[in-house]
């Protein structure tokens, strides 16, 4: 299951973008097939290594990308179920245009982390 390495590598990058004092509640991704990740795998893998890292209950979205091929006689594009899908004017040879995909689209964070909170503001009741 690659899925798990895969959350894995996802965590280590969401940390690098993750601003200081601040919780992650979501991270959105888009795969695409070629990527042969199953979401439904993706979505155990990432329950268990969001737990590891600290982060039980952030919820991981993934937008499943289609293969986008274009035809190399005909010039017609077209988003197949399988990437051996020949065109509809009978050739099979195609350029792959989409379906490679793996992005990070975004990430979602709550407000700051709130001992972060009190400890600020105890540090400017104290100032005054």
């Amino acid at each position: 299951m690659h899925e798990v390495s895969i959350a894995q590598a996802l965590i280590e990058l969401i940390r690098r973008h993750l601003p200081a004092h601040h919780r992650l509640v979501r991270a959105t991704v888009r795969i695409g097939p070629m990527h042969g990740v199953v979401s439904e795998a993706m979505q155990l893998a990432w329950s268990i290594v969001s737990a590891e890292a600290g982060w039980p209950g952030v919820t991981l979205v993934i937008h499943d990308e289609p293969w986008r091929l274009r035809c190399v006689a005909c010039g017609r594009c077209w988003e197949p179920e399988t990437v051996d899908e020949p065109c509809t004017c009978g050739c099979t040879r195609v350029e792959i245009m989409g379906g490679d995909e793996f992005q990070l689209d975004s990430i979602e964070v709550d407000a700051a982390i709130p001992h972060v909170n009190q400890k600020i503001r105890g540090t400017a009741a104290a100032a005054r």
